[in-house]
């Protein structure tokens, strides 16, 4: 039987060791003669087959330098990593949520994507992501690596095998104007050409059905060969990763209402059209 894949926390520790490591030029190899390790004690914790333990991260982060609030962090996550659950709060910085979840979409094989006001992150253009986060507060310093983390995500769907991707969205994401017109005329040229890709798989909900199972909020899930599904939901000021089959349950039966409610691809496409026409129209 194979072996269960890490709690996403335990994948989040190892993602927060990685950094730290490479920050100091070390190699994992290095790593390893200094604490007595294996290289490739080193090299499963930091691909999360193995959790380390508080006392190795501990001696990990000596040896790294790390210490204050990030040492804490770590720390904490090493105590709590086969939660199956994970809250990280946030302010504007690349996460390291946000890196692990784009680990989890570069393994998966199905992906999920619900939005009811933006255009999903990996369907976003470079403008319409910039535009947004200026829109949301994001510090001027930190856009830009943000919008690059984001097209960096992107690249799973240009993969030699690319992940089917599900994207369900509410019909307002259309007329929300991100970055004025020519923005969302650009953005929605790239909606379209997207959705005519045979793995991505368009749906909108239209204002006329009223409300629907995802009024609730957006969120991202991913379906893997072997392992079974996560859900990742992103707030304000943070972002929730869930693993437990109780916790995903209701967003995989949410997902099926919203699928059955939802215009078909080729209606999907005809209404995005028309909001693109509406857009050129007013240039």
């Amino acid at each position: 039987m194979p072996k269960p894949r890490p709690k996403p926390q335990a994948r989040g520790l190892a993602t927060g060791l990685r950094a730290a490591r490479k920050a100091t030029d070390l190699t994992s190899t290095a790593v390893g003669a200094q604490l007595g390790w294996s290289q490739s004690t080193v090299s499963r914790i930091e691909t999360g087959k193995r959790n380390a333990s508080p006392d190795e991260v501990i001696a990990m982060l000596a040896l790294y330098g790390v210490k204050g609030p990030e040492r804490e962090r770590l720390l904490s996550m090493a105590r709590d990593a086969d939660r199956s659950t994970w809250l990280e709060t946030h302010q504007d910085r690349i996460t390291t949520q946000a890196v692990t979840l784009a680990e989890y979409e570069a393994e998966a094989v199905e992906l999920t994507l619900l939005e009811l006001i933006l255009v999903p992150g990996l369907l976003q253009t470079v403008s319409y992501t910039r535009a947004m986060m200026n829109a949301g507060g994001v510090s001027a310093a930190n856009i830009e690596p943000r919008v690059q983390q984001r097209a960096d995500r992107q690249r799973v769907l240009d993969t030699a095998n690319p992940p089917q991707v599900l994207a369900i969205i509410d019909e307002a994401v259309l007329h929300r104007r991100i970055g004025g017109r020519r923005v969302m005329t650009e953005q929605l040229r790239h909606l379209l050409t997207m959705a005519d890709r045979p793995n991505l798989d368009l749906r909108v909900i239209p204002f006329d059905h009223g409300g629907h199972s995802g009024i609730n909020g957006a969120f991202l899930l991913a379906r893997f060969e072997k392992d079974r599904p996560i859900v990742h939901v992103e707030n304000l000021r943070s972002g929730l990763f869930l693993d437990d089959p109780a916790d995903v349950g209701p967003y995989e039966e949410a997902i099926a209402s919203m699928t059955a409610i939802a215009l078909d691809p080729s209606a999907s496409a005809e209404m995005v059209e028309e909001a693109l026409g509406r857009y050129e129209r007013s240039e």
